[in-house]
């Protein structure tokens, strides 16, 4: 009882200093987890010791009406000093005994196993101080931001002070003892099952929080121009068009150099501010629907987003969504049209990473992208890109681009290391910013290019306003049904960097189609489209305010005998606001 009293005082007081400079944030999913474990025997399981993730992780439970992990677990015949695990050795709180990973999860299984306790969840938690892959150039907000490195006792001060308003707790789904127990091996075997489990679900449940462990930008060129596939198309670019070695090497270097990405949190932190505010400017709300569909397979897959164009706004509004709800921002494959003074330095440092229109004339540039995009898929970088091609000024989904998808499959086929999903997202905008320049394109006159002048004159736009935003995430595509059903030998055969084979366009064609279908069930009534469908459907495009809304009315009523799918919304207004709606914007 003496070193329980002494252990819970030594969590005390860190726990009172940080309420000074600590500000946690839990999902709400992660706090109702949190508060469901009321009345069960709890043991929660941190990845590795740390006095500061004990002492956030005492408050919070606190908070919820909990038994903190600095209690005793006592019943029947288990008696623990401490309700907490750690799977993994490394540096131990001040005055700890030397740790043994898990001994205590076997004496919690054991004791199960013998009756002495009915069942104990072991209920893993995370705590992450900011959120941020490794990256290039900085070493000093690389050495104190959140990433895969252990932080020593001096580090994590510095992480403390630096990050400490940025904190993100996770609760993630409990294990029972019992149901592991159930498949019948001793408990020393299922405690070492239960350990392997957890581990595996710590270090996954990292990779879509902050990111896989990248390696910095320079050397992630180095692996792309020295790849089989990119020397190879250098020999070619230096027996094809009769050039020195060393100029074929250097353009394909310059080639990657202009594509990657080049990810730096301190740009993510800034941009969601600036964001934050930009959307309080803009829109009346954002809504954001399904998101446990993006959650099922965040974890454990590579996720493509796939999302319809229609708007500049569509990649800052997924990466800002994606964000605030704990995962990490995608790589974006924009247009080398973005990457202009100023702010293609911005775009780079938020994810994205540039290219062409058109690799056709230009076999070395097409062999290092290719490349760089492999590279990403094998490390379970979350990308996004357009399989449109471009943004759609009429608001109906274009024909989708095989290019994007070509490359993902194929990369996928020659290095299937982590599944992958596509994820459909639908943006529903009540208002676009770029309406007038598309009625402008869509009666005769030319597109203007993208230039930074035109976005300062741009600007004008936040007097506006954009009513409120829809974000929908579909359904999942999993690419290994897709490729069972085309190609049940898929995993036994070995696929070759230049090889192409004849059955993968038409699956590209169906991947393309059900991508489309995808998003289009996401789709997102808004009042003001309803109120469009409603008065262009009239010959003079006005109605009386009465039969307005009766016909609002009615097609309501329509959708909830009829929805088009699990996934499509809407407004649930009723005619007379969604007119008020109408006239205020």
């Amino acid at each position: 009882m003496f070193w329980t009293r002494l252990y819970r005082a030594l969590i005390w007081i860190p726990s009172r200093l940080l309420l000074l400079v600590v500000r946690t944030r839990m999902l709400d999913d992660d706090r109702a987890r949190l508060e469901g474990l009321k009345g069960k025997i709890v043991c929660y399981a941190l990845e590795r010791p740390g006095l500061a993730e004990l002492a956030v992780l005492e408050r919070e439970c606190l908070a919820a009406g909990l038994p903190p992990p600095s209690a005793a677990l006592v019943q029947s015949g288990l008696e623990e000093r401490r309700a907490v695990v750690f799977l993994r050795e490394g540096g131990r709180p001040l005055f700890w005994r030397r740790h043994r990973p898990r001994r205590r999860l076997f004496r919690l299984v054991e004791a199960v196993s013998k009756g002495q306790a009915d069942d104990v969840e072991i209920v893993p938690v995370t705590v992450y101080w900011g959120r941020s892959p490794d990256k290039e150039r900085s070493l000093f907000k690389l050495a104190f931001a959140e990433n895969w490195a252990v932080a020593g006792r001096l580090r994590k001060l510095f992480i403390i002070l630096l990050h400490g308003r940025n904190v993100l707790v996770k609760v993630s789904q409990p294990v029972s003892a019992r149901e592991v127990l159930a498949e019948g091996q001793d408990p020393e075997r299922s405690a070492r099952k239960l350990a392997r489990l957890i581990r595996v679900h710590f270090r996954r449940l990292r990779v879509a929080t902050i990111g896989p462990d990248l390696s910095h930008r320079r050397l992630l060129v180095d692996q792309v121009v020295n790849s089989r596939t990119v020397r190879r198309a250098v020999d070619r670019e230096v027996e094809v068009n009769n050039v020195a070695r060393r100029k074929a090497e250097s353009q394909a270097r310059r080639y990657a150099r202009e594509i990657a990405a080049d990810y730096s949190y301190p740009t993510i932190r800034l941009l969601e501010r600036i964001l934050s505010w930009l959307w309080n400017r803009l829109y009346n709300g954002i809504e954001v629907q399904h998101l446990d569909n993006l959650k099922t397979v965040a974890e454990d897959h590579a996720v493509i987003y796939v999302p319809c164009h229609r708007s500049h706004m569509d990649y800052l509004l997924l990466s800002y969504v994606v964000y605030i709800n704990g995962l990490v921002c995608p790589h974006i494959a924009a247009g080398i049209n973005l990457n202009l003074p100023f702010v293609g330095p911005i775009l780079r440092r938020g994810g994205a990473f540039f290219m062409r229109r058109s690799f056709r004339d230009k076999p070395l540039y097409a062999a290092v992208f290719r490349k760089y995009l492999s590279m990403l898929l094998s490390k379970g970088v979350a990308i996004e890109y357009f399989i449109e091609g471009g943004r759609s000024r009429t608001g109906r989904l274009l024909t989708a681009k095989p290019g994007m998808l070509a490359m993902t499959v194929r990369a996928f086929l020659r290095d299937p290391r982590r599944p992958v999903a596509f994820v459909p997202v639908y943006f529903g905008y009540e208002r676009l910013i770029e309406g007038q320049s598309y009625v402008s394109e869509l009666s005769g006159l030319p597109k203007k290019r993208e230039s930074l002048l035109g976005l300062v004159r741009s600007l004008g736009v936040l007097r506006q306003d954009f009513g409120r935003v829809s974000v929908n995430f579909g359904a999942p595509i999993l690419l290994d049904t897709l490729l069972d059903a085309h190609r049940p030998d898929w995993r036994e055969t070995v696929f070759d960097e230049d090889e192409r084979r004849g059955w993968v366009q038409p699956l590209v064609r169906e991947l393309g189609d059900k991508v489309r279908v995808g998003i289009n069930s996401a789709a997102a009534a808004t009042p003001i489209s309803l109120l469009a469908l409603a008065l262009l459907g009239t010959p003079r495009l006005k109605m009386a305010r009465d039969d307005l809304e009766r016909q609002l009315a009615l097609y309501q009523t329509l959708y909830a005998l009829t929805p088009y799918s699990a996934e499509a919304t809407m407004p649930d207004l009723p005619p007379g606001d969604i007119i008020a709606h109408g006239l205020r914007m």
